[in-house]
């Protein structure tokens, strides 16, 4: 039985080019758009479901028991998009649509807009719009850009207007973020397997070295989709490098690693049967938790995601409420009325 209410901090909608099109400029109306890779992910439609009917979205938070969720998209990823104007145009377009998804409902369904980092200045010029004009609640960050760290100097400007906007910086990797990790392997199951901890363990790696934190101390990211047990041992593993090259090659850092990737800035999704949870608690605290659906995704466990959340029994009630409704609300800088 729910004893409190829910908030999905990662959840996706199923975004179709067709839909995207009819915001597009004149100029990307009949191109193609990015190239798709060709892994049977949901086993010929068997896994997971496609939506993006909002009435549909709400029917089946309900059914799973969320009251909230924050809304990702499922296609798109344009951190290697190599036409930099028609990037710019997918986000601007992609930013208008989701944001006519959330009207729907807009107490319950909390979108999180979309950049193209090719152009950095474009890049804050339309969060701002996302933010201030659109209502969307978080910026959603490549794990690399064009195979590029995300530490790199050139993006500060970014990190400082999110950080002025009060919006969360939500790091979610991908297949098409990855492809040089995974490029070795021909099966998808080492792809997926893989692929997103292992972005997300770099873009973290990037950030606290090249003194990100540091230089935005009201910067709040998260680590999505990516599991929580590797945390405990980059920071152990980053703490280890610090203490012999830090002062030459993170001058910035005025902390150990470890104290930062624990401290108030970052915050860890988790699977639901992720067995090292109760360890990772002990290490950095359940108020740097957040849970997640991945609704409607082929490895999504809906509509039973709040059921297998609250029937741990390696987890306190209190730290349950403070991960699903406390911690969300405020990576993202929401209030929610409970």
């Amino acid at each position: 039985m729910k004893t409190f209410p829910i908030i999905d901090a990662d959840g996706h909608v199923t975004e179709s080019l067709e839909s995207l099109r009819k915001h597009l400029g004149q100029e990307h109306q009949n191109r193609p758009l990015f190239t798709s890779e060709a892994w049977d992910r949901s086993f010929g439609g068997t896994l997971g479901k496609r939506n993006e009917d909002p009435k549909v979205q709400l029917a089946d938070m309900d059914l799973d028991g969320i009251d909230i969720q924050v809304v990702f998209p499922t296609h798109l990823s344009l951190n290697s998009e190599k036409e930099t104007a028609l990037a710019i145009d997918i986000a601007r377009a992609y930013n208008d649509w989701l944001a006519d998804f959330c009207s729907v409902d807009p107490k319950r369904l909390k979108g999180v807009a979309m950049v193209a980092l090719q152009d950095v200045g474009a890049a804050i010029k339309e969060m701002r719009r996302a933010v201030e004009e659109l209502g969307l609640v978080g910026v959603m960050m490549p794990t690399n850009v064009r195979d590029q760290d995300i530490g790199r100097r050139e993006y500060w400007p970014f990190y400082e207007e999110v950080e002025r906007l009060g919006i969360g910086l939500a790091l979610h990797g991908g297949i098409r973020a990855a492809e040089r990790m995974h490029g070795r392997f021909d099966n998808f199951i080492a792809v997926h397997s893989l692929s997103f901890p292992f972005e997300c363990m770099a873009a973290v790696t990037g950030l606290i070295f090249a003194g990100v934190p540091e230089k935005f101390p009201k910067l709040r990211i998260a680590a999505l989709e990516a599991c929580c047990g590797w945390v405990p041992f980059l920071m152990d593993r980053l703490d280890e490098e610090f203490e012999k090259r830090g002062e030459k090659e993170a001058p910035l850092l005025k902390r150990k690693p470890s104290e930062y990737m624990s401290g108030e800035q970052f915050f860890y999704a988790f699977e639901l049967e992720e067995s090292t949870v109760p360890y990772v608690i002990d290490r950095i605290g359940a108020g740097k938790l957040l849970y997640s659906s991945d609704y409607p995704h082929w490895d999504s466990s809906w509509p039973k995601t709040v059921r297998m959340f609250q029937e741990r029994e390696d987890i306190s009630e209190a730290d349950k409420r403070q991960i699903a409704w406390d911690n969300p609300q405020k990576f993202y800088g929401f209030k929610a009325a409970s």
